[in-house]
């Protein structure tokens, strides 16, 4: 049975063995995350005693099989050093920060800390504090807080006495005791005694990180092999962050040789749509999973893949995803040679990987791979319309691959009734552009291969393309001082039918032009009208849209009628995957929300 070992020990032991290299990282260790608070947080609670939390060490002899790696900014002793004591599972980043804090950064680049004097000062003046009384003193040493900016992070310079010198930054390791005699020269050279009072009776007395303080240390010992030891990260993290899926399936193949990072790395160095496709790993996982027969929800993806799946699938799976990316891309618009900002959900992406290789692996005829490719163009404009991934994913995705592939096999009799049932309302009228239907639009019109309606040249979100930004047709800096009846609430601006897709540098020119200025100005620069309405027709606005646009005054009734009238261009472009508009219009309003891709 395996055995742990409590004890506890000072931590500024623990960042000197760190510093030489005694203690170490397992290879699969997440990176240095934490934020320039967070280490200032870390800093305040060892200045005030706090408790910062239990660590776990490893020192089992497995450890060395585990790809030892030094702490970052630790500098080159510590990379270099062939044996360590003990690997750390849980406290990189306050270790790591604790460098930062007592040593600063060796060999890399990045902020260190410096107390700022003249805050202090500042602090001091406004609450009067009698520097002479020391009781007074460590009261309000222990009452300010990092949000009173007595801590600031400053880039890492060679000569750490430039900060103070300058502007009365003093670097945090000036305070430790091995550079006491550092300090006490700074101090030599200072001619205002009411600055030097303050450095000596309050910042060093008080404002110096408390590192001697005891922390608890939990020990795995040689009983503890490497199975035991993946175990270990897949049921516990004690203190930090917790661990994603895919870092705990890192810390699962690690064992076995696989590097899972660096595979992760040379897929999206090897191939162009993989590597927008899959940000951090997991949607590989889940069609290893799929491949494997187990189920993709991410959850689970650590107890459902081992090493013998990985092994059996992983370079398989890349080479799917980049060919369903392909496709997606040049089929649908996504812009996946490009952007991750253009899909939908990206829970679509294993089943479709999967259901694409079954079309490539069972259909030769090239009529029916024709016909198999637009039934997963239709699954996937569905998708979006009906909001098919919001919930209950995992489930859906397993489901929905047997029921497409069953589809593409057996006819049309098989169409998934979801699919048979979905259609497209006025609710898309009012959809964000950030959400699954504005993204599926965005998607829609970019594959329409559109030219910018200034330049004419070819734009979109796509390889050798120019550079395209989404804008507002009713720009958002325009409407509320120029649309007539226009208000915050009621007159929404941000609404993917107002938006087209623009040459960056027309963007920029036309974010305050009203919607008449920029058909001017087109028709100028293409030098006709018709020129003008071809290239508007590409992005979906018809002449009723133009007609519109054209009104010297322009007011809430006369942008509604042009979100209605591109709404019906939109259903007719819907109609081309099999999917019609709903006879009742009382479609929910579209809300799935993900970070902005509109720049004006």
């Amino acid at each position: 049975m395996s055995q742990t070992k409590t004890t506890a020990l000072n931590f500024s032991n623990i960042l000197q063995k760190a510093k030489n290299g005694d203690f170490k990282l397992p290879a699969f260790q997440r990176k240095w995350k934490w934020t320039n608070k967070q280490v200032m947080s870390l800093y305040d609670s060892l200045r005030l005693n706090y408790p910062i939390g239990s660590f776990l060490f490893l020192t089992s002899e497995d450890g060395e099989k585990l790809g030892p790696r030094a702490f970052h900014g630790a500098g080159k002793i510590a990379a270099s050093k062939a044996q360590h004591e003990s690997l750390i599972l849980d406290g990189q980043q306050r270790i790591t920060a604790g460098l930062s804090i007592v040593y600063g950064l060796d060999d890399v680049d990045g902020n260190e800390y410096y107390i700022d004097v003249n805050r202090v000062r500042e602090l001091v003046k406004e609450q009067k504090i009698n520097i002479e009384d020391d009781n007074e003193v460590r009261k309000f040493c222990s009452d300010i807080e990092i949000d009173d900016g007595y801590l600031v992070p400053k880039k890492k310079r060679q000569d750490r006495k430039s900060h103070f010198t300058q502007s009365r930054l003093l670097w945090t390791p000036f305070l430790t005791e091995d550079k006491q005699s550092q300090l006490d020269d700074i101090l030599d050279e200072i001619s205002d005694k009411k600055e030097k009072d303050i450095i000596r009776k309050i910042v060093r007395k008080h404002l110096k990180p408390n590192t001697s303080i005891q922390v608890p240390v939990i020990e795995l010992g040689n009983e503890f092999d490497l199975s035991s030891i993946a175990r270990v990260f897949t049921t516990i993290n004690t203190t930090g962050k917790l661990l994603t899926p895919f870092e705990l399936v890192v810390a699962i193949l690690y064992p076995n040789g696989v590097n899972l990072e660096e595979d992760i790395n040379e897929y999206k160095s090897k191939y162009t749509h993989y590597k927008y496709l899959d940000k951090n790993g997991e949607i590989l996982l889940q069609v290893v999973a799929l491949l494997a027969g187990k189920s993709p929800k991410k959850s689970e993806l650590p107890k459902n893949i081992d090493h013998t799946a990985y092994e059996s699938y992983g370079d398989k799976a890349a080479k799917m995803l980049d060919e369903a990316g392909e496709f997606l891309t040049k089929s649908l618009g996504t812009g996946l040679d490009v952007t991750d900002k253009l899909i939908p959900y990206d829970a679509i992406l294993a089943p479709l990987a999967l259901a694409l290789a079954y079309i490539n692996e069972t259909i030769t005829e090239q009529t029916n791979i024709g016909a198999a490719k637009s039934k997963l163009r239709t699954w996937f404009v569905a998708s979006a319309l009906m909001q098919r991934y919001q919930e209950g994913v995992h489930n859906k995705q397993s489901r929905d691959l047997e029921d497409i592939k069953r589809w593409i096999s057996e006819g049309e009799s098989k169409m998934p009734s979801w699919i048979k049932d979905s259609y497209v309302s006025k609710s898309v009228i009012h959809a964000s552009p950030n959400g699954a239907i504005g993204k599926l639009f965005l998607c829609l019109l970019n594959s329409r291969s559109p030219n910018d309606p200034m330049q004419n040249e070819a734009i979109g979100f796509g390889d050798k393309l120019h550079q395209t930004q989404v804008h507002h047709i009713f720009p958002s800096k325009w409407a509320p001082k120029d649309l007539d009846g226009y208000t915050k609430d009621s007159t929404p601006i941000n609404v993917a039918l107002n938006t087209m897709l623009l040459y960056s540098k027309t963007n920029g020119n036309w974010l305050n032009f009203s919607p008449s200025a920029q058909i001017k100005s087109s028709i100028k620069a293409l030098g006709s009208e018709s020129a003008m309405e071809k290239i508007y027709a590409k992005q979906l606005i018809n002449d009723d849209c133009i007609n519109l646009m054209k009104k010297a005054k322009l007011n809430v009734n006369d942008y509604n009628q042009f979100l209605t009238a591109r709404y019906k261009e939109f259903v007719k472009l819907i109609a081309d995957y099999g999917i019609s508009e709903a006879q009742s219009q009382n479609g929910e309003d579209v809300e799935l929300e993900a970070p902005s891709i509109s720049d004006d």
